[in-house]
């Protein structure tokens, strides 16, 4: 996809007036149509809603979303690149007031599985081992819908204790690696963190990675930090409330 002239001119305009909050829409035969932000969030993110995606797929196909970074730069943030994956289309980012407009086209990026960003629901503990079990193991793991800080209400399903048999786990005693800890991570009322048993295999097939040492070594995804690998100590082993095993797991390994 080209970016003409008429575009620039376009997203800009639409860009300066939606400042200080991102400006969105999406390009449909050669023209931008500017949609509603409808964001709890609208300065710092954007969401474009079901219907009003629908009605613009009535009048074409759309060639590319669009959207603004304020005070940023036009560089697609970790979760513009999953976005771009998700939806296979390319994005047109604007920033402003240093106004720079770049396309951005899918090309297969994968968030790494050490040194991701978090962002609950998408890049988050269970999205890791989501990843992990697809890239190094060869699983493909279902997903859930699942809001921020559902385990501080007693009233919601405990996600991981009600799942884990239908996603084709099963209890072990002792941990062997990549097996799945489920943890109670502070005063929670269930167990809301999931950790990958590395043990003495720190290498990772689908990435390069640091060399770690330890031989009972864990990656997980601690909450609004970055992903990482760490030893399994004796804080870990208080939080732990089961290990579970992969009924695939020696397909993959």
């Amino acid at each position: 996809m080209k970016i003409t002239t008429k575009l620039k001119k376009q997203i800009t305009k639409a860009t300066a007036e939606c400042y200080p909050f991102e400006m969105c829409g999406v390009v449909v035969d050669g023209d931008f149509i500017q949609l509603e932000n409808t964001s709890s969030d609208p300065q710092n993110h954007f969401e474009i809603s079901p219907e009003q995606l629908a009605k613009i797929e009535d009048r074409g196909e759309i060639q590319a979303y669009v959207h603004s970074h304020p005070d940023g730069t036009a560089t697609a943030s970790p979760l513009d690149k999953h976005q771009i994956e998700l939806h296979g289309k390319p994005w047109i980012i604007c920033s402003f007031p240093d106004t720079d407009i770049q396309l951005h086209e899918p090309c297969g990026y994968k968030a790494p599985l050490i040194g991701r960003n978090y962002y609950h629901g998408w890049q988050d503990c269970y999205s890791l081992v989501r990843d992990f079990y697809e890239r190094e193991l060869n699983i493909a793991l279902p997903d859930f819908d699942r809001d921020d800080n559902w385990w501080e209400s007693k009233d919601h399903a405990s996600l991981y204790l009600e799942n884990y048999k239908s996603a084709g786990f099963y209890e072990v005693d002792q941990a062997q690696y990549g097996d799945m800890l489920v943890c109670k991570v502070g005063r929670t009322e269930h167990p809301n963190h999931a950790v990958i048993w590395l043990g003495n295999q720190w290498q990772l097939k689908s990435e390069q990675a640091e060399p770690a040492i330890g031989n009972t070594l864990i990656l997980h995804h601690p909450y609004n930090q970055s992903s990482k690998r760490e030893i399994y100590g004796q804080n870990w082993a208080e939080r732990t409330v089961m290990i579970l095993r992969h009924k695939d797991m020696s397909h993959g390994l």
